[in-house]
């Protein structure tokens, strides 16, 4: 089994990075992916860039030149579910656009012509994060991912965003694109990211605060995930 890992930022890749053996890199199109082993498992790990356009053309490079059996999405991301603190992780049920609107032709909020209006995550890969996060014993909500080209930082954004998927349970900037485009492939996928805010005025003091947290805490959900695929 080959596993694709993605993430946007350098903080978000650097500690799975640092522990490929065999380490190699392959530039595409402003893209990196680093192809190794890691515990035990085939990985293409890529750091994308941040945003919907950088994630949709790293994925695809991903799945061109290393075809990924699976591919898993971590990083950071913005707690909007109440259950949710900083450190904890959410996974995805499903991924939707929340700065999408085609709602005129009679489209849901958020769904683009042609395709369907979530991205619906695997349910083995759901299972797999689930059991890696009673193994940890970290605190997690799994749910709606709504992504979007925006930072969420103050209140009017917020609440269109609740108003409009009052069961979003975290907001970031990549996870729908790649979503959808492992839909097109036909790729099983599942974001596993931790919080490194919780969505609200002072969202961006939060994330520079705490984004090493969320990278630490994202990254062993990570390793656990990758060595109970190794034994399958």
């Amino acid at each position: 089994m080959k596993v694709g890992v993605i993430g946007a930022m350098e903080q978000e890749v650097t500690l799975l990075r640092d522990q490929i053996d065999g380490l190699q890199t392959l530039s595409r199109g402003g893209c990196e992916i680093y192809t190794g082993k890691l515990d035990g498992v085939d990985i293409a790990l890529l750091k994308s860039g941040i945003g919907k356009v950088s994630a949709a053309l790293g994925t695809t490079l991903l799945i061109e030149h290393c075809q990924p059996d699976i591919v898993i999405n971590t990083g950071s991301a913005g707690g909007l579910d109440p259950k949710l603190k900083v450190g904890d992780i959410v996974v995805s049920e499903e991924v939707r656009y929340h700065d999408a609107d085609l709602t005129a032709f009679g489209y849901e909020p958020g769904q683009m012509a042609q395709c369907p209006p979530a991205f619906i995550a695997d349910n083995q890969l759901i299972s797999l994060a689930e059991k890696c996060i009673q193994s940890l014993n970290l605190n997690a909500v799994r749910g709606l991912v709504c992504s979007g080209d925006a930072f969420i930082n103050g209140s009017e954004p917020l609440a269109r965003i609740r108003a409009t998927f009052p069961k979003v349970a975290a907001v970031e900037m990549e996870a729908a694109a790649i979503g959808h485009v492992c839909h097109q492939y036909k790729v099983p996928f599942v974001v596993v990211r931790a919080i490194s805010d919780v969505a609200d005025q002072e969202s961006h003091i939060s994330f520079d605060e705490f984004l090493v947290v969320a990278a630490h805490e994202s990254t062993r959900m990570v390793n656990a995930m990758l060595t109970e695929l190794s034994k399958q």
